[in-house]
């Protein structure tokens, strides 16, 4: 069990480095080149977090407490963060994620086990600002000449539009990278997962007992802006096979 928990921390304080390392570079190649060997250290993490409490409770020790943390979202760009940053906390399988919506900003409620919660605030926290790099290296190559003619307003969309689209296309990495990490340790994996999701989903379910889904209504940019945010997303290649303020109100659950 101690080499298990010794190996798990390395893990952790490898995603730091990496994650500290892709937010510093400012070439976004580099960046998601770094973004892309964390998140698979992620999900190997997760997998491994789980499976080593899972054993704990097989011997009657004390599991991990389920927690849960806030992250906020302020600025012209909160919507497409609000949407995207919750599609990447969805592709985390042990993990739930809640929203509030105020009026000049948004809070995403991150629930789950407490190494996994962290892992998901920590990358929301690298993402946000590798987001704001690949944006700002497309608009200035591309996006502000094709929007030329556009109001002020509908330029924000687009690089809003750019972001979320960038967002969607991590999540759909690390859902990958579950699945494919998950084949390869085993059914056993899933049924673990399966039962550490279904312990916070109940914690869920006491905490908040009114729960209401969410309508997010943020306008959409341009199909140009989807596909130049989706192509940042999923730019590296590490030959791994892939390339890849109003009053409180309660959170709501994110529907999709």
């Amino acid at each position: 069990m101690k080499n298990s928990e010794h190996k798990l921390q390395r893990l952790k304080e490898r995603i730091t480095l990496l994650l500290n390392k892709a937010e510093n570079t400012s070439y976004p190649h580099e960046a998601q080149a770094f973004q892309e060997h964390a998140e698979r250290l992620m999900v190997r993490y997760g997998i491994g977090r789980a499976e080593l409490d899972a054993q704990s409770a097989h011997h009657g020790k004390k599991q991990e407490a389920i927690v849960e943390e806030h992250f906020e979202m302020h600025g012209v760009y909160r919507l497409g963060q609000r949407d995207g940053l919750s599609h990447v906390g969805r592709a985390f399988r042990t993990v739930t994620i809640l929203q509030t919506n105020f009026s000049n900003s948004c809070r995403l409620y991150i629930i789950g086990h407490e190494s996994d919660v962290a892992t998901v605030k920590t990358l929301f926290s690298s993402l946000v600002i590798q987001a704001t790099l690949a944006m700002t290296h497309w608009w200035d190559a591309e996006g502000k000449v094709q929007s030329a003619l556009w109001t002020d307003s509908e330029k924000q969309i687009e690089r809003r539009e750019f972001q979320r689209s960038f967002y969607v296309q991590v999540a759909m990495r690390i859902q990958g990278l579950y699945e494919e990490e998950s084949s390869q340790a085993g059914t056993g994996t899933d049924l673990v997962l399966v039962d550490r999701k279904h312990q916070v989903d109940e914690f869920v379910s006491d905490k908040y007992p009114y729960l209401r889904a969410s309508r997010n209504r943020a306008s959409r940019g341009s199909m140009g802006a989807v596909l130049a945010g989706q192509a940042a997303g999923r730019r590296a290649d590490l030959g791994l096979g892939r390339h890849v303020d109003g009053a409180e109100q309660s959170p709501e659950a994110i529907a999709g």
